[in-house]
């Protein structure tokens, strides 16, 4: 059995997707980064790592968030690895998009550390 989950963070900030990174490692995680929703397909389709989970942002250039989650679900490989949005958008309009799409959580800026450790705990365990 598998010991360490790895999470696929994407975030078009460097300083966002260390923060995030180091958070995680201190939970056990190990991470991946990428800028954006394109680099996070790059990682995916390279097959260098067996992602476990994917949080992503939403607004990003190149490729955002709700496109990078639709061609995650769309592709067979990768439908069933758990994706959260983690954003600061509020727009209940792409709220009711991205479930549509697939979305398993939409955690809002600013969060709770320990809301979002077991939110990833549940997803991983339910997954």
């Amino acid at each position: 059995m598998k010991q360490t989950n790895t999470i696929l963070v994407v975030d078009d900030f460097q300083s966002i997707r260390r923060v995030q990174g180091n958070t995680l490692a201190r939970y056990g995680f190990k991470t991946k980064e990428a800028e954006h929703g394109k680099a996070a397909l790059d990682i995916l389709y390279s097959g260098d790592a067996e992602i476990d989970l994917i949080v992503s942002d939403y607004n990003m250039p190149v490729m955002d968030g709700l496109e990078l989650l639709n061609k995650v679900k769309a592709d067979h490989k990768f439908k069933d690895i758990p994706f959260i949005l983690l954003t600061s958008e509020e727009c209940k309009e792409k709220k009711k998009e991205a479930k549509n799409a697939g979305l398993d959580a939409w955690i809002t800026k600013p969060y709770k550390i320990d809301a979002f450790i077991n939110r990833i705990n549940f997803l991983l365990k339910n997954n």
